[in-house]
């Protein structure tokens, strides 16, 4: 098994676990490239400000009637 990650695989990683819940060991790697890089971290930030953004906005469409 290859330790370190790219980042490429970090974002798809990151990508896939807003689908599934990631293993452990892909969690961990993920994890560990995230505490060795600068621009991935900024990365997750954004998916979930987009997550909440979302959210918020669901909530907000369906608490408005239509007319």
């Amino acid at each position: 098994m290859k330790f370190n990650l790219t980042c490429r695989e970090v974002t798809r990683l990151v990508l896939a676990g807003e689908d599934r819940r990631l293993a452990p060991t892909e969690r961990l790697r993920v994890h560990l490239h995230l505490l060795l890089c600068k621009a991935c971290p900024r990365f997750v930030r954004q998916v979930r400000f987009m997550r909440g953004a979302l959210g918020r906005w669901k909530q907000y469409s369906e608490a408005e009637p239509r007319a």
